[in-house]
């Protein structure tokens, strides 16, 4: 008897050691469950992340440079604009900052037998009233109305406060031998010369004869802003008027 009651007991004992087991290890492979599945996805996102390709900046310049400052018909001079001002060749005065990348640039087509004059740098706000104001005068002297002679005489002298000139980092450069500002300047060897050079001194020809458009200023031959070397390399390299250069930095930041 006492037999049967151990025999009993012992059975009992490995049922409840066996049901305790399963129930412990069915437990088990529920949280293996809940702990891995966000794993696998947390895995699968990173996955996702890293096939992006990364875009990397083809110039690292940023349009709030100060030679990369744009002024035209639809950003002016920003109000109390400053520079330190320079004089170059005893006559003009630039933005102190350029003074020696355009010595350099001039002195360089020297070199080659060229004769580059500077016939125009920084001016006031008040001096490029005046020209803007003489120019408008051409026009109505001509015949033309208020309205189109002033929108005529902005293609050639920019309204006042949307002039490069007024912040230093523009010049006008000529040929000695033909001192006229038309399309016939470009056919000067200066001009040859500077249109191929201009580059390797941080200055672009700044209103070409194919981006009338985008400047909104008629083809100056003789007009050259600074930009910085960098900046006017990638320029000529990428075909890029200012304006254009500009929307490619911002949509490249």
């Amino acid at each position: 008897m006492k037999q049967r009651i151990y025999e009993i007991i012992i059975i009992s004992l490995l049922i409840f050691i066996t049901l305790n087991a399963y129930k412990f290890f069915k437990m088990k492979k529920q949280e293996t469950q809940i702990v891995y599945a966000p794993i696998e996805e947390n895995i699968s996102e990173v996955n996702e992340v890293s096939n992006e390709p990364t875009r990397i900046k083809e110039i690292d310049s940023d349009v709030t440079d100060w030679n990369l400052i744009l002024v035209n018909k639809d950003n002016l001079v920003p109000d109390n604009y400053k520079f330190k001002q320079e004089k170059i060749n005893e006559k003009y005065e630039v933005d102190t900052r350029i003074k020696e990348a355009l010595e350099e640039m001039l002195e360089s087509a020297r070199k080659e037998g060229l004769d580059p004059l500077i016939c125009s740098a920084y001016r006031t706000h008040q001096y490029q009233v005046q020209l803007y104001n003489r120019k408008v005068s051409q026009y109505i002297n001509k015949g033309y109305t208020q309205e189109d002679a002033k929108k005529e005489a902005s293609l050639w002298v920019t309204t006042p406060g949307t002039s490069e000139h007024e912040i230093g980092l523009a010049v006008d450069i000529v040929s000695q031998k033909y001192q006229i500002l038309d399309k016939n300047q470009e056919d000067t060897d200066v001009q040859k010369w500077l249109m191929e050079h201009c580059y390797e001194y941080g200055f672009v020809l700044r209103y070409p004869t194919d981006k009338k458009e985008m400047t909104q200023i008629n083809y100056e031959p003789w007009h050259y802003r600074y930009v910085g070397v960098k900046d006017a390399m990638f320029m000529k390299e990428k075909g890029f008027c200012l304006e254009e250069y500009i929307e490619f930095l911002e949509e490249q930041n």
